[in-house]
């Protein structure tokens, strides 16, 4: 089981992450009922229900539920090709359950405060995100300003320096523990750890920001593969400058992982408007997509990023189970 964790500020959109990512793994087990499943424990699973019940009412999770978020855990299986059998020329596929099993943190939260300030893993928490071999991180757009004297500038400088400090604790964790391998005897290999970096209320980037940067008025589409990577990173260059420099710095000591280019998503999740596409009065309404003759209603949402992160996953699934070989030979889910 490989573990992962999903990390974001408070008010980042990691409630509605989860309550639009909830939608999109019950679409795609349909989908893929032969390839795919996915699995929380009863208390994860109603937390995720009740969010996306919620959203589908045409309301966003309110404080009560998102208090409640950092207990969400759940688990992504998926069918992958761990080898080959050959019997004399005829060579046969051997296939297995791997599962990518995650767990949501509040960067602020009392837990990774400790530990930031600390290094000590004293919660169980703590264990399990310094566990991972998949980060998530949630950058929230609607705070992406360059306004210096602006409040939402300063908390995102705040953010960029707490992820930082975290990977830089959470290498330092994986440089000692290949350490106490070593000491054991057991010759461990380099870890490969696997980024990704979701773009949550993609929405609400500014025109003016995004021209002040030089950048596209919107977010390149995964067709253009080199212009949307470039598109994210210098967004990062310019809000995340640290993060984005622990993620892409090498560390040369013996032990350190070794972190694949990032992946990038983006989430939003589109509002009513009134005509001429103004905001209305009061708070924000989800838009619901009405029933058709072929689908159910659903949010009108970033649907098609949710499933491309779901496909990355089976990628770093399929990875995971070659460079474990035989080991990953276990069922997930019967």
């Amino acid at each position: 089981m490989c573990p992962a964790a999903i990390l974001g500020d408070r008010a980042s959109g990691k409630t509605t992450f989860l309550g639009a990512l909830y939608s999109t793994m019950v679409a795609y087990s349909t989908r893929h009922e032969e390839e795919f499943r996915f699995f929380a424990p009863p208390e994860s699973i109603t937390l995720m229900k009740n969010i996306y019940e919620m959203m589908m009412t045409g309301s966003f999770p309110d404080a009560t539920v998102k208090d409640e978020v950092n207990k969400v855990q759940f688990t992504l299986g998926f069918k992958t090709l761990i080898g080959k059998i050959y019997s004399g020329s005829d060579s046969g596929l051997l296939r297995a359950w791997k599962g990518i099993r995650f767990a949501a943190y509040d960067v602020s939260g009392e837990d990774v405060q400790e530990y930031i300030t600390s290094g000590v893993a004293s919660s169980p928490i703590i264990k399990q995100l310094l566990e991972s071999y998949v980060v998530v991180i949630l950058v929230d757009c609607g705070r992406m300003t360059l306004d210096e004297k602006s409040p939402n500038f300063r908390r995102m400088l705040h953010y960029d320096g707490e992820i930082a400090k975290l990977i830089v604790n959470f290498v330092t964790y994986k440089i000692q523990e290949f350490d106490r391998q070593m000491a054991a005897r057991r010759m461990p290999r380099r870890l490969r750890v696997f980024p990704a970096i979701v773009l949550t209320k993609a929405d609400q980037l500014q025109s003016q920001t995004l021209h002040q940067l030089g950048l596209p008025v919107e977010v390149p589409n995964r067709r253009s593969a080199d212009e949307r990577r470039k598109f994210c990173e210098d967004l990062l260059r310019t809000f995340l400058p640290q993060t984005l420099s622990q993620l892409r710095g090498a560390r040369v000591e013996q032990g350190a992982p070794s972190f694949d280019d990032a992946a990038y998503f983006t989430s939003y999740i589109k509002t009513v408007t009134a005509d001429g596409g103004m905001a209305l009065p009061g708070p924000a309404r989800i838009a619901i997509q009405a029933a058709t003759a072929g689908s159910s209603a659903q949010m009108d949402y970033s649907a098609d990023e949710y499933f491309a992160f779901i496909e990355h996953f089976r990628r770093i699934a399929d990875h995971v189970s070659d460079y474990e070989g035989r080991d990953a030979n276990s069922v997930l889910m019967s």
